[in-house]
């Protein structure tokens, strides 16, 4: 067991240079990602406009629903269980690795081409019309293109190439922008969503082998012959790919519904005045990338002060840059919608502030994420993000039935959006001693 807790401690107490620079350029990474992200959005909306752009957010979110029924999603358990296996099987690490990385992609390409047979049969039996079908097929085909991302993350993580993968991450972000902007000048949605397909294999692919010569570099060779993976990889894997799933549910599951119950515009809406939350969340999520080594090493050891003193010592300063954030936002908000979207969407402001400040207590606690995995106790992950699921959905179906019109429902959601952030950020910081206290 000693050997146990030198090896996980030799790979994840980086110096404080390190871990500093990791964080700067990961969270550049997730910043680039997200406004290019939004760029590409209001390129899209300013093109083809509220319903045009509703249309093909919609056939996005659909895909991403399907793909979280096919999707693995085996990065946690990779992170948790390599070391656990390097630690009594040299290079043995290195084979779990590459192991749950095929596996990974081989799933997920599988539901991609199910969900694209799917559509296609649908649309030759006149089930689906042609022009929203053939969106859907190129979103499934992207989806499909992601395929094993996530654990090629958890390898580059294993490896300690943090600042790698966001070197990486923001180089493919700029690339696959600029095709996708200039596909969709030319060629409009159906180019648009073929170059995302696309540009995401290329990004995917790449990151994969890399991610693979990493942790072979780092841990040795894989040994020859058939081993044994620890035991409780499967449930854990299970669990934590259940939460992670139902996690991305409840926001693409919300589009989705929103533009089944609401129409195409109100899922322009949404996703316009969710963007300032999303990237807020994207630059403060990079924090999980590094404090889930940290958490599962100091969970093996038994030692729940270290757990508790990373939670706090991240929490603080989440909250300073959330509160100044939403401070920085306030006046600054419907100048931005009409800069960045036209003035049409001005009236999208007070929504846009209100999904913000969710986006800001959320990122206050935002090692939610990674606390009950690293602990061993993923079934509370799983619990606390299907019961939020279920209050933002019962949200929007209240938004929808109070309001009329997308606009007015678009505000109605964001402030039950706020409240639900409100109420789950305080339930974990009250579970925060009694998951630290029983690794």
């Amino acid at each position: 067991m000693t050997d146990l807790y030198t090896r996980i401690g030799s790979w994840v107490r980086p110096s404080a240079r390190r871990q500093m620079r990791d964080f700067a350029v990961l969270g550049a990474a997730g910043q680039v990602e997200a406004v290019l992200s939004l760029a590409a959005t209001a390129v899209l909306v300013r093109l083809t406009g509220a319903a045009g752009a509703g249309e093909v957010l919609l056939a996005q979110s659909m895909a991403a629903v399907w793909a979280l029924l096919c999707d693995p999603r085996l990065g946690d358990a990779a992170q948790r269980f390599v070391p656990v296996q390097e630690a009594g099987d040299a290079g043995g690490g290195t084979w779990l690795f590459r192991r749950l990385l095929r596996l990974d992609a081989l799933i997920g390409l599988a539901g991609a081409a199910l969900g694209v047979t799917l559509v296609t049969v649908a649309g030759q039996a006149g089930a689906a019309p042609p022009g929203p079908a053939s969106l859907l097929v190129l979103a499934l085909l992207y989806q499909g293109g992601t395929a094993s991302r996530g654990t090629s993350a958890a390898g580059f993580a294993i490896a300690g190439k943090l600042e790698l993968l966001g070197r990486l991450r923001l180089g493919f972000a700029v690339l696959s922008c600029a095709a996708t902007v200039t596909a969709l000048v030319l060629g409009g949605p159906v180019a648009y969503l073929a170059a995302m397909a696309s540009a995401a294999a290329v990004t995917t692919a790449v990151l994969a082998v890399l991610a693979r010569r990493a942790v072979g570099a780092k841990l040795g060779p894989a040994p020859r012959g058939p081993r044994r993976a620890p035991a409780g990889l499967a449930r854990f894997a299970v669990t934590t790919s259940a939460a992670t799933c139902v996690s991305l549910a409840s926001d693409n599951g919300i589009l989705t519904l929103a533009g089944l119950l609401g129409g195409p515009s109100l899922v322009t809406f949404l996703k316009i005045a969710a963007a300032p939350g999303r990237l807020f969340l994207a630059t403060v999520s990079t924090v999980t990338a590094q404090l889930y080594p940290r958490l599962a090493s100091a969970a093996v050891r038994g030692d729940a002060g270290a757990i508790r003193r990373d939670v706090l010592r991240a929490t603080v300063p989440l909250t300073v840059l959330g509160v100044a954030a939403a401070g920085l936002a306030l006046p600054l908000a419907r100048p931005a919608l009409a800069l960045v979207y036209g003035p049409a969407y001005v009236t999208l402001a007070t929504a846009t502030l209100v999904l913000l400040a969710a986006g800001c207590v959320r990122g206050a606690v935002v090692w939610a994420k990674v606390l009950p995995l690293a602990v061993g106790r993923p079934a509370v992950r799983l619990v606390a993000v299907a019961t939020e699921g279920v209050l933002l959905t019962g949200a929007l179906l209240l938004a929808l039935h109070l309001t009329a019109g997308p606009e007015a429902a678009a505000r109605a959601y964001a402030l039950g959006a706020l409240a639900v952030a409100v109420l789950f950020a305080a339930g974990w910081l009250a579970l925060l001693r009694p998951l630290a206290g029983r690794p």
